[in-house]
């Protein structure tokens, strides 16, 4: 848990790529983790190399009301030393796997602050399409960033 607590306070502390604006704690993130289960909607896969957490892909709750029950949120994170390496796209791909298999899932979404050639690229290649675009949605670091939202329609 620490590490995966590491890799995303990176981005949130020095990126814009998340739009978190507040380290997170140990206990924040024990928290978080509840939210996973081996064939639900919401899973959690970690990369590891060497023994050691490099990075995770997740499934999360896309919104708060429930007719959007079926269509769940992508996150991914990889250590900053390790990307680049083909363990995203890895992780990435057993999460859409499993969300294909996954009872009730007819959608991933994934949310990339623009510009991020790597996510994108990511995103494309794993089958998702562009859905649109959020102008200036996101304001942080003294600036407003665009955001792309992709969506994976499963194959149903």
């Amino acid at each position: 848990m620490p590490a995966l607590r590491d890799i995303l306070n990176h981005y949130i502390l020095k990126s814009v790529v998340t739009f978190e604006m507040v380290e997170l704690s140990l206990e924040n993130r024990k928290t978080w983790f509840t939210q996973f289960s081996e064939n639900g909607r919401y899973q959690l896969f970690v990369a590891e190399e060497g023994g050691e957490v490099v990075g995770y892909a997740a499934s999360l709750r896309f919104h708060q009301r429930p007719a959007y029950a079926p269509s769940v949120m992508s996150s991914i994170y990889l250590h900053p030393n390790h990307t680049g390496k083909g363990i995203g796209e890895k992780i990435y791909t057993e999460l859409i796997e499993n969300m294909k298999t996954a009872k009730d899932v007819h959608r991933i979404y994934g949310l990339v602050v623009l510009p991020n050639p790597g996510s994108e690229r990511l995103h494309e290649k794993l089958g998702f399409q562009v859905a649109g675009e959020l102008n200036e949605g996101g304001y942080k670091f003294g600036k407003y960033h665009d955001v792309r939202m992709y969506e994976h329609r499963l194959g149903r």
